[in-house]
């Protein structure tokens, strides 16, 4: 009897060491939105924590209240999809996202001209990894904020290209389409690789960004200052997780034959607002037949999605939610002859609510 009962606390201490292992070994993933608990329409910002303890921000935007937002904590890298004001970031959150009175709509900011992400690379002393225009643009608005003459590129060592973070200074990396770059925790044997895949969209700046004469020419002109190529990303974490971070864009044969068949992602951010990316039904169709990873996180919708953390029914996330639920996206029969019905696990990145997902990009804890 004895001898059974100290066989049930071995198992038992055995169980929980090995439920504390597969713990350890998730990737959280954190949004940064204008109010807690929901889901807005200015949403942008991500946090991925790798296990190896490797923080990355991708698109701070405009719902960050600044370097010192208690929310961030430590940044090592911010990717940056394209150079659009919502995405670098022309304003801090001026308001408590944790108030009952915040907005989901119209949140309020103020100026940041040298871009939100620049304020924080410089006080985190991250590296910034966007396309080779962009980050060379990021890097003088870095310094600026600094007030320093430059901002240092980042490092790139072997087959991997591999930097070491923590960083003592922050620094600047331009990506290639089908380029990668390898961020690796100074405590930790692997990195976190992160690959630049393509998006079709614009990528120009605003001229709020610019100095004069180009700001009053350019603006006299109605037009902006082109930067290079957008881009998407696939980040493989040390756990296996595979995230196809899409930034804008619409609809593009590389979801299948490089998101998909090369760098096989396991998990899609799919930015599905319409008008300027990829719509519901487009979306949906992108997920169901083209990326066909295990779960998908809408992003930038462009409209207050949720109230109370709960789906606003009549919303254009709503149908995306309900499309890719129900394993179908409304393109007629014809569709339906070629591609088999599939269903893929939504979760909506509710700000402020921390998801974990394992290297299969099965939801763990923390999902809506």
């Amino acid at each position: 009897m004895m001898k059974r009962k100290w066989q049930s606390v071995t198992f038992l201490i055995l169980m929980s060491s090995i439920v504390a292992v597969a713990q350890a070994q998730n990737v959280k993933i954190t949004p940064v939105g204008a109010r807690t608990g929901d889901f807005c329409a200015t949403d942008r910002a991500i946090i991925f924590e790798d296990p190896t303890g490797v923080r990355i921000l991708y698109d701070p935007g405009r719902t960050i209240a600044g370097a010192a937002d208690p929310r961030l904590g430590d940044v090592h890298v911010i990717l940056i999809s394209h150079a659009h004001v919502d995405h670098v970031g022309d304003t801090r959150l001026n308001q408590d996202p944790n108030s009952p009175s915040a907005l989901c709509v119209g949140a309020p900011g103020l100026p940041s001209p040298n871009t939100v992400t620049a304020e924080i690379a410089a006080a985190k002393n991250s590296a910034v990894l966007a396309g080779g225009p962009l980050a060379n643009f990021l890097g003088t608005k870095i310094a600026a904020q600094l007030g320093a003459p430059n901002t240092g590129g980042c490092p790139g060592a072997g087959l991997g290209n591999e930097m070491t973070v923590p960083r003592a200074t922050p620094c600047t990396a331009g990506v290639g389409l089908g380029a990668k770059r390898t961020i690796r925790h100074v405590s930790a044997t692997q990195g976190v690789r992160v690959a630049a895949v393509s998006a079709d969209h614009p990528n120009d700046l605003s001229p709020v960004f610019l100095n004069e004469p180009e700001r009053t020419n350019l603006s006299s002109s109605a037009t902006t200052a082109y930067v290079g190529l957008a881009n998407g990303f696939v980040v493989t974490f040390t756990n296996g997780l595979r995230v196809y971070l899409s930034g804008d864009t619409g609809l593009t044969s590389e979801m299948s034959t490089v998101v998909n068949a090369f760098y096989g992602a396991n998990l899609a951010v799919l930015n599905v607002g319409d008008i300027f990316t990829t719509g519901p039904e487009e979306g949906a169709f992108a997920v169901l037949n083209m990326i066909k990873p295990t779960a998908v996180i809408p992003s930038h919708v462009n409209e207050p999605a949720t109230t109370g953390g709960l789906l606003n029914p009549s919303s254009k996330t709503a149908l995306f939610v309900d499309l890719v639920s129900a394993g179908s996206a409304p393109f007629g029969d014809l569709r339906d002859r070629f591609f088999p019905p599939r269903r893929v696990a939504v979760h909506l990145p509710l700000s402020g609510m921390t998801m974990e997902f394992d290297g299969h990009a099965r939801c763990v804890s923390g999902c809506p």
